[in-house]
């Protein structure tokens, strides 16, 4: 069954979706079922059910490679400090 729904957005921004929905060949209402599907099927902090561990690991990976030995919390304030030293030279 479907219900409809009424939403306040602005106009330039009704105007541009126009036209993505008509160059994809659908209509704006099935975009945006589409994504309130998809926000509901990704996993979200306010569940009360899952822990900060277990949201944390659905996170995607960093592109970064670090040494297993890194020591981010020595590597946050050196950076923090040499930032400030930049700015604030003494």
């Amino acid at each position: 069954m479907r219900k409809r729904l009424n939403i306040t957005i602005n106009k330039d921004l009704v105007e541009k979706m126009k036209k993505y929905a008509t160059l994809r060949e659908t209509s704006i209402s099935h975009i945006v079922e589409e994504h309130f599907e998809a926000l509901l099927e990704r996993p979200s902090t306010l569940h009360k059910e899952m822990s900060l561990v277990e949201y944390v690991k659905t996170l995607p990976k960093s592109k970064v490679a670090y040494p297993k030995d890194f020591d981010f919390k020595k590597g946050y304030y050196k950076s923090k400090a040499k930032g400030y030293d930049e700015q604030n030279p003494v």
